[in-house]
């Protein structure tokens, strides 16, 4: 069963970061609240790309927060919130583009400095 955890390993063996998020979220949203909450409970490996961890978190944060599940507290680690000031942008977004995602991101993503379409954890 994919979780947070195979996200991470899985992603700094060379897996595509984006692709394994997906899997993990056609989990989530097919699984009973008992397995939701197993899911999301065990934190991620340290990355190698700064802003996975935070988006991570940021993930399990809002659907912790959608689905009424007690978000873990391993979200609220100061290595889940980007370092530094400078903030992310998804899609290296520039001009009006970064407007809309300060205003349209969700506030668990905006709390650790990231800046994301609404729908970022959309599946279709």
């Amino acid at each position: 069963m994919e979780n947070i955890n195979n996200i991470s390993k899985k992603a700094n063996a060379g897996e595509d970061f984006y692709l394994l998020l997906g899997d993990f979220l056609d989990t989530f949203y097919k699984a009973l609240p008992e397995i939701q909450m197993q899911i999301i409970c065990d934190p991620p490996e340290d990355m190698d790309k700064q802003e996975y961890v935070p988006f991570l978190a940021s993930t399990v944060h809002k659907l912790a927060n959608d689905y009424s599940l007690i978000p873990p507290q391993w979200i609220f680690e100061k290595r889940c919130y980007l370092s530094g000031k400078s903030p992310h942008f998804a899609c290296n977004a520039k001009g009006n583009l970064r407007l809309l995602f300060m205003y349209k991101s969700p506030s668990e993503f905006k709390h650790r400095n990231l800046f994301v379409d609404e729908n970022v954890l959309s599946r279709v």
